[in-house]
Order: structure tokens, then sequence, then C-alpha cells
């Protein structure tokens, strides 16, 4: 049965068509019925084109090579007047279904608008009587991160309408996510002081493919780190003023 909801997914990707194909296929396979699924590509070399073209029920996004944060701009876009979104890069994998009804059911009960994966690396609970209710009631366990972590988003429109994209001034990789989540607390659409929240329930259905620590370290390493330097410094030009950026297609 199709949600009443219109739902949809992105699949964020740069030369990875190797693994792409079964990456499409486990996204399709674990959906909700009737959500579309987005592949935005960051302008790869490879054969991406070819492993998405097996997949024709799917819509495929592509542009130059402009970075983490310009991809998941071609997400947002796509995605737009959806009711709920999930962003997810192309090293994360779903094994089961349910895991988007999860964060749906947990956004609609909680208000919580902005989910992210916090993996393995854990603060603690400080309002432990929100986490009773969730399990008690909903049967669901957040956790919670010290970070947002980028290889899966979960949000609702609210964010779209809120806070809208990330901001077009960085380039590469490092901090655009950062800068984005943090504009989404600063909107309100988290009414959590830990902020940065996951639902192990949901998390449980995924693996990790690749590095943990996500990027491509071991590919261009003195080029990721003179973007991060980059872009901390627009991070820090931009401030803590909240911004609302105008969803659009790179």
């Amino acid at each position: 049965m199709s949600s009443k909801f219109s739902e949809g997914i992105a699949i964020c990707t740069f030369e990875r068509a190797n693994v792409l194909g079964d990456l499409i296929q486990a996204v399709l396979d674990t959906k909700p019925d009737g959500a579309r699924v987005v592949v935005c590509d960051d302008g790869s070399k490879d054969n991406t084109i070819q492993v998405v073209e097996k997949f024709p029920d799917i819509t495929y996004i592509r542009g130059a090579n402009m970075g983490v944060g310009a991809n998941k701009n071609r997400a947002v876009f796509a995605l737009r007047d959806y009711d709920f979104i999930t962003i997810l890069e192309d090293d994360l994998v779903p094994v089961e279904k349910n895991w988007f009804e999860i964060y749906r059911e947990f956004c609609l009960s909680t208000n919580t608008h902005h989910f992210c994966r916090v993996q393995d690396k854990f603060v603690d609970e400080t309002v432990p009587e929100f986490t009773a209710w969730c399990k008690n009631t909903l049967g669901l366990t957040p956790i919670y991160g010290p970070s947002p972590r980028g290889d899966l988003t979960f949000i609702s429109n609210m964010v779209v309408r809120k806070v809208g994209a990330f901001h077009p001034d960085f380039i590469g990789v490092g901090h655009a996510h950062g800068h984005w989540s943090d504009r989404v607390i600063a909107s309100n659409l988290v009414q959590h002081p830990n902020k940065w929240i996951d639902i192990k329930e949901a998390a449980d259905k995924f693996i990790q493919r690749g590095d943990r620590e996500g990027g491509r370290w071991n590919e261009k390493t003195e080029v990721i780190k003179q973007q991060i330097v980059r872009n901390a410094l627009v991070r820090k030009q931009l401030g803590n003023e909240v911004l609302y950026v105008e969803p659009f297609l790179p």
C-alpha cells in the first residue's frame, strides 16, 4: 500500500559505479511503495551512467564535479516538494525494509524534522524521559551523536521550507553538511537538546560499505585537506546567522 505522504530518496554518488548498482537495487527493494528514487551524480567519469541506465524507473541527475554540498543540493532540488526526504551517500546500504517508515513515524510523533546517522560515536541522553517515552510509546530507541554525519540524512519538508539548500559557497569536501545542519537546529526543527538524533531500529537496517569515517582520504588526501581548510574559512565567514537558501540545481 502506498503512503498517504509523498516520499523521495536521493542517492548521492561519485565514481562508485562498481557498487552503485547494488545500492540502487537495495534502495528499490526496501523503499516505501510509491517513493521516488533519484540518483545525483557529481560528475563521475567512470561508467556510472551505464549503471543507472539499467534502472529505468529512477531519475538521474548529473552535473559538473562540485563536491558533496553541491551534489546534495541536486537532491534537495529534485525532492523539494516531497513530504519526507532521505539523502543517502553511496557507501551506506539498506538491507531491510521499513527504515524509511520508522523515521517518518518518529518525525510525526515527536516533531523532530532532521535525523542523521550517528553510527558508533554516541553521546549520552540528556532528557531520559524522552527516550523512555519513545521506547514505551513508539517502540523506538533514539540515539545521539556529537555531530551530524552525512551518509544518511532524513528530513521532512519543513526543513526545505524553513532552511532550504546547502550554502553554495562551499566547494569540495568539508563543512557544508555541518553548516546546513546547524541552520536546521537554529530553526528549531529538532525539539531535543542533543540535536543530532538517529533511531536505532532504523540504523540497524543499514550496513556501512567502505571507509567508516567517510570521504576519500586514500585517493585524494592533499586535495581533500585543502578543501576542508578552505571550507572551514567559508563557514567562519558565514557565521551563525540562520540563512534560507533557495533550493537550486548546481
